[in-house]
């Protein structure tokens, strides 16, 4: 079973579009089963309610050739305009879209599913990264939570994706401190592959853990924002930066028992790069 995933789509613009037609080819192609979304699903400041005419704008009428599940997950632009530190709680309304839409699927600000690919069980945790707006009681209580989800995990591959960085030489770059101890924790219960976006590439990073296995690091912000930063190499100082591209486009991903294979596509369905990650 093949997977798309793709981060910070939700422009509404020609950009969007393109990278949309190229997702239709690839899903013929490749008989693609669903899509992961890796957040900043709708710019610039999320939905104001579940019938915001900005659902129909930057995510049906884009994807309306695409029958396929979207399993998306929060980023920074889908909880709304923060005005006199207030923080705002618009995300709500992404995840009672869930229950109206046919291919819209966030029903929690942090949920877990799995999928059957090639006579394996596949396990997916998706966060809400957005912890730098959250109390302390509630970073605490996804930890938690994701602490058991993935300690009882019985998949063969355990992927973890959310929308901040973990590790990027783009502009947003490694994370903030706070997101960095949170991850931490959550990689250290067997994390294979930690999957993102927000900065607006696509990269594979590898790093070291303190077992000596590999934790696969993926970045796929590139569904609609032209790549508009610096490169810092300085941000790999504990890692391997095995591939980066600044275009346009999509990763396209594939699960076997020993053998996951994530290949990068630009908008022009070009391949840029393959990879097999081997367990």
């Amino acid at each position: 079973m093949t997977f798309l995933i793709i981060g910070d789509m939700g422009t509404s613009d020609n950009y969007q579009l393109l990278v949309a037609k190229s997702m239709e080819q690839l899903i013929k192609d490749y008989k693609v089963k669903f899509i992961c979304g890796l957040g900043d699903n709708i710019y610039e400041f999320g939905v104001k309610s579940i019938t915001d005419n900005k659902f129909q704008k930057h995510f049906e009428e884009p994807y309306k050739n695409i029958n396929l599940k979207f399993y998306m997950c929060l980023g920074n632009h889908d909880y709304g305009e923060i005005i006199n530190n207030v923080i705002p709680k618009d995300y709500k309304h992404q995840i009672n879209y869930t229950k109206i839409s046919k291919k819209w699927n966030l029903p929690q600000r942090y949920y877990t599913y799995s999928k059957k690919m090639n006579g394996i069980q596949v396990d997916f945790f998706v966060l809400d990264t957005n912890i730098d707006l959250m109390e302390d009681n509630e970073i605490m209580k996804q930890l938690l939570y994701f602490k058991k989800a993935i300690k009882k995990s019985k998949g063969r591959w355990k992927i973890l994706y959310g929308h901040h960085t973990y590790r990027s030489v783009a502009g947003h770059g490694n994370a903030e401190p706070l997101l960095e101890k949170f991850l931490n924790v959550l990689f250290s219960f067997g994390i294979d592959i930690y999957m993102c976006g927000h900065d607006h590439t696509k990269q594979y990073i590898q790093k070291k853990k303190l077992n000596n296995k590999i934790l696969h690091i993926i970045v796929c912000g590139s569904g609609a924002k032209p790549y508009d930063y610096v490169t810092n190499l300085k941000n790999m100082n504990d890692c391997n930066l095995i591939f980066s591209s600044t275009n346009l486009g999509v990763g396209l991903m594939n699960c076997k028992r020993n053998i996951t294979n994530i290949s990068f596509f630009n908008e022009k369905n070009e391949l840029e790069y393959k990879y097999s990650i081997q367990k």
